[in-house]
């Protein structure tokens, strides 16, 4: 990975090479910078092959420390910002990691897991100067370092990065990717789902330990410019793309209703704005199309997990309403990927017929490694294939379309319900912004089908509402899938990751049961 970012920093030395608010670096002070760091983190003792935890927020010391861990041979631990104190305790556990480079955002974080981490003997502070005599001042530890890379050997085969699953089903579980797979999984997916043009300036308000971060190398290697954003706070991306004349980001479908619902969105020039990635899962038709009447046929959507890395995209070409067919592929989550096998498969692990419903899997050069628990391969990984918990199909063009998450399914009476089909129906409705549907007990049925809704008028929000929604479904999919009931939220929460947590969501119907199934 170092490679590809020297490579860059040669061709485009005197360019800006990212932004965060009033600072910026050029190329080649990032290429000097991440050497300093790693000579840096060399001088500390850190060794090849050992894992390096980082805790930092979207700021411009972000992408020199990726960098400089890897020039140091060592491991880069993804750490989710969003998440918890005990989250973060459990992912540098499971790691065995020696060191943690960290905002001071986080001290409360980090003195909260501090003494429970006994392996964890570097701690290495961004922001100012450090309480701790234990700890180490960033700033200071790596201003008088060399800008020479560090004599390291680095093989594409070797160890580079653990990311973490989003737990939005069960707890995280720490994914491995090598030098050669994440250069296969970040270049070649996101050239191919960014769209990435020459001086790109990319925007990214969603955590850089997320999705987003995969058009970080495609920026780069296009001489573009990533710009940091603190989150995804529609007025904050707004006022970023009209200052630093945007043309490219990523974001999660809410932040797209958000942006054609927002009052104010007319009064920004958003007219450099050429690319609108989004994923975590698909728009439904009705809103999407709303979208584009907004803002033109900027939308790509993209279809991915942690295990199998990008797996198919929907592209620009693909957004269109001129016919009914155009408007059904709007589901979709488009095509597979150059260089990327998709199949549906069975409880066996047969591969099914196109158009039948059952597991996604997908085989590339992308894909993890394995879990760093390895006794849970046998989960994901069979046969080559990453079997990723998700339901889908295949059209006879070779569309795919999520039908749910596999743990997400609902059981009434003895039928699948796909929370997925049904959210996407209700989305359909004038008044409905955002949906989330999750099973709760039934004494009769085992599972019942329970909606919360987030309405664009609260005014809205009331029994008639209730009952047009039920009525809605059990039309288009039947009374079994129906809402039996509805609760009216102001928002969705969401998990590190940025989607919608619906175990927070389920959690409380379940409590006190051996298990969260009826």
């Amino acid at each position: 990975m170092p490679d590809v970012l020297d490579r860059a920093c040669g061709y485009y030395t005197n360019s800006v090479a990212v932004v965060d608010g009033d600072r910026r670096i050029t190329y080649g002070e990032l290429r000097d910078w991440s050497n300093q760091i790693a000579n840096a983190l060399v001088s500390l003792g850190v060794r090849k092959g050992e894992r390096v935890g980082l805790l930092l927020p979207n700021t411009l010391e972000f992408i020199p420390s990726q960098h400089g861990i890897w020039k140091a041979g060592a491991v880069l631990v993804q750490m989710p910002g969003r998440a918890a104190a005990a989250v973060h305790r459990a992912n540098l556990d499971q790691t065995e990691a020696t060191t943690l480079i960290y905002h001071s955002s986080f001290d409360a974080v980090v003195e909260e897991m501090r003494a429970e981490l006994p392996k964890l003997g570097r701690f290495i502070r961004v922001g100012g100067d450090v309480e701790s005599s234990a700890d180490h001042a960033f700033e200071a530890l790596v201003s008088g370092q060399p800008t020479e890379r560090p004599d390291v050997a680095l093989d594409e085969h070797d160890e580079a990065y653990v990311l973490f699953t989003s737990g939005s089903t069960g707890e995280p579980k720490g994914v491995v990717q090598s030098h050669f797979t994440w250069c296969h999984y970040s270049i070649t997916a996101g050239l191919e789902i960014g769209d990435i043009q020459q001086g790109e300036v990319f925007a990214h308000g969603a955590p850089l330990t997320h999705f987003t971060q995969i058009f970080v190398h495609p920026t780069f290697l296009r001489g573009g410019t990533n710009v940091m954003l603190p989150g995804l706070e529609v007025e904050t991306l707004l006022s970023a793309v009209e200052r630093e004349k945007v043309t490219a980001t990523a974001v999660v479908p809410t932040i797209i209703y958000m942006l054609v619902d927002h009052p104010k969105r007319d009064s920004y020039d958003l007219s450099s704005l050429q690319t609108m990635i989004y994923a975590g899962s698909p728009i439904a038709p009705d809103r999407l199309k709303d979208a584009l009447e907004v803002f033109g046929p900027i939308f790509i959507q993209t279809y991915a997990g942690t295990e199998p890395g990008y797996v198919s995209c929907l592209r620009k070409t693909d957004h269109r309403v001129d016919t009914d067919e155009d408007v059904r592929r709007l589901a979709s989550g488009g095509r597979p990927l150059p260089f990327t096998q998709v199949t549906i498969q069975d409880e066996e692990d047969n591969v099914l017929p196109v158009g039948e419903i059952g597991e996604i899997c997908s085989k590339q050069l992308g894909q993890m490694l394995g879990y760093v628990d390895a006794s849970r391969n046998a989960e994901a990984l069979r046969g080559g294939w990453v079997h990723t918990g998700d339901i889908g199909r295949l059209d006879d063009d070779g569309f795919l379309y999520l039908v749910d998450r596999k743990k997400d399914m609902v059981v009434s009476g003895g039928f699948n319900v796909f929370p997925r089909q049904v959210e996407d129906v209700l989305l359909e409705d004038a008044d409905v912004a955002q949906v989330a549907v999750v099973g709760i007990p039934h004494e009769k049925w085992g599972e019942a089908v329970h909606a919360f809704v987030v309405v664009k008028d609260r005014s809205t929000a009331g029994d008639e509402l209730v009952a047009r929604l039920k009525a809605r479904v059990k039309a288009a999919l039947g009374p079994v899938s129906a809402p039996k009931t509805v609760d009216f939220l102001d928002e969705l929460p969401v998990n590190p990751a940025g989607k919608v947590d619906k175990k927070t969501l389920r959690a409380p119907f379940w409590q006190g049961r051996d298990r969260q199934v009826g």
